[in-house]
């Protein structure tokens, strides 16, 4: 999968805090050695510098369709995996460590829970307890959509008046910057395009 550099750059610099950061260990792909790095989780993303303050972090892996999992050892404590079963790439896993028993936890349990996927499946088991209560009732729009879209029938239609409230401010924020770029004469913001992990 590709990305747009500055976009992810730009992520990555966010001034809101990210959903989790701290120190874990990143086994090396050459040797049995850890690297220390410093992490940060921001939505399904999972930056990684080499020292905290660094400008540009040295990779990012993307969480969707990865399981973690628990890899302690006596050799080796507080371990867990991020891997991949599926994908153009095959098989791939990427083995961590983390200081200590309580931080391994939180970090497994952010990381799980980082995907669209994981949101996706929570959100549908919501609504369904939220049917079945009675409160919520299915709009006419909604039984139409259904019918029409085996998409829709399985995810359902996203909540537009939420996502506004959400990220409406955001949006308007990104429109006067971009009227102002191209005001100035920038047609089209360029980059280079980074490899995912």
């Amino acid at each position: 999968m590709k990305l747009h550099e500055s976009s992810v750059l730009g992520y990555s610099r966010m001034a809101a805090p990210p959903d989790r950061q701290g120190r874990l260990y990143k086994k090396s792909e050459r040797s049995s050695s850890y690297q220390r790095r410093w992490c940060e989780l921001r939505g399904n993303l999972l930056f990684y510098w080499e020292r905290p303050g660094d400008r540009e972090p040295l990779r990012l892996i993307l969480l969707e369709g990865c399981t973690v999992e628990l890899q302690e050892s006596a050799t080796e404590p507080f371990t867990f995996q991020i891997s991949y079963s599926r994908g153009p790439l095959g098989h791939r896993a990427y083995k961590m460590a983390a200081e200590d028993q309580t931080s391994m936890e939180g970090w497994v349990r952010a990381l799980s829970t980082a995907s669209f996927d994981y949101l996706r499946v929570l959100l549908t088991e919501l609504e369904g307890q939220y049917r079945d209560s009675g409160a919520l009732r299915v709009t006419p729009l909604e039984e139409g959509a259904a019918q029409c879209s085996p998409l829709v029938s399985a995810v359902g239609l996203p909540d537009f008046e939420g996502l506004h409230r959400q990220f409406g401010k955001e949006i308007v924020k990104l429109r006067v910057r971009w009227r102002e770029e191209r005001a100035g004469g920038a047609q089209t913001v360029q980059g280079d395009l980074i490899d995912l992990e």
